[in-house]
């Protein structure tokens, strides 16, 4: 398994947390962001995604 680099998790977060009181979805903006980087979606990814969301709110 994978686990992300820091400047995955660092450019994902910052796409998130740019995109999360916009009227667009930051989900939607988080994966573009992983398959631009080449990130690939495992089990840990899925988790990080979920947690990075349910921190915004």
């Amino acid at each position: 398994m994978e686990d992300l680099t820091m400047f995955e998790t660092i450019v994902i977060a910052i796409v998130e947390g740019l995109t999360e009181f916009l009227p667009v979805s930051s989900t939607g903006h988080m994966i573009i962001a992983q398959n631009v980087l080449g990130v690939e979606s495992t089990e840990f990814v899925k988790a990080f995604t979920f947690i990075i969301q349910f921190g915004a709110i």
